[in-house]
């Protein structure tokens, strides 16, 4: 009995033996004979899966692009030219006539000696109620000549003039030296003469 059992067992040892070496025979030979086989096994299923994706994505950015407006083409209008300003002729002033004497009027000597002035010269200011020969020479040394210049000359003006004089000078009152001045520069003897009639000093009594 018991050389039935290992007579048994042997076969079965036998028998598992070949049946391993031709399980290993036979993967050897397909690995020699179809090395294509293999690869095309091992080959991942997922390559369509990739290929449908692909198409997707493709299908949808073109139709993204189809949904995207036109884009807008900017016209522009043309300026218009501006209109030229009308020209308008700027209105002269009006001449107006100088209440000043005219410095071109020349001096009558003999109407002022006639009218009871002793007249130097064209240029003499000691005609002048309230001028006397030290004032004329400061006066014609700060540019006041004439009996023209000096009617165009304003109080302060001639107040300032003599103050830079010295003190000497600054108990002078000019107030009526210019209305003076333009009757000599019209040649109104006449009327300056009645005008220093009733003046004391250069000034109304």
């Amino acid at each position: 009995m018991n050389a039935f059992f290992s007579t048994l067992s042997c076969c079965w040892f036998w028998l598992l033996l070949g049946f391993l070496l031709g399980w290993l025979l036979n993967r050897w030979l397909c690995k020699c004979c179809c090395p294509n086989h293999s690869k095309t096994d091992t080959t991942p299923t997922s390559a369509p899966a990739n290929t449908s994706s692909t198409s997707a994505a493709s299908t949808n950015e073109t139709s993204k692009l189809a949904e995207m407006p036109a884009p807008k083409v900017a016209v522009s209008k043309a300026a218009s030219p501006a209109a030229k300003p009308a020209k308008t002729a700027a209105a002269k002033p009006a001449p107006t006539k100088s209440a000043t004497p005219s410095a071109s009027v020349m001096i009558d000597i003999a109407a002022a000696k006639a009218a009871g002035f002793a007249l130097k010269n064209a240029n003499d200011l000691t005609v002048i109620e309230g001028i006397g020969p030290k004032i004329n020479e400061l006066f014609h040394n700060n540019g006041i000549k004439t009996f023209a210049a000096l009617a165009e000359a304003t109080v302060p003006q001639m107040r300032a003039i003599l103050d830079a004089g010295g003190s000497r000078f600054r108990i002078a009152n000019p107030s009526t030296w210019a209305q003076q001045a333009a009757l000599a520069a019209e040649n109104k003897w006449t009327e300056l003469k009645k005008l220093q009639n009733a003046l004391s000093g250069g000034v109304k009594k």
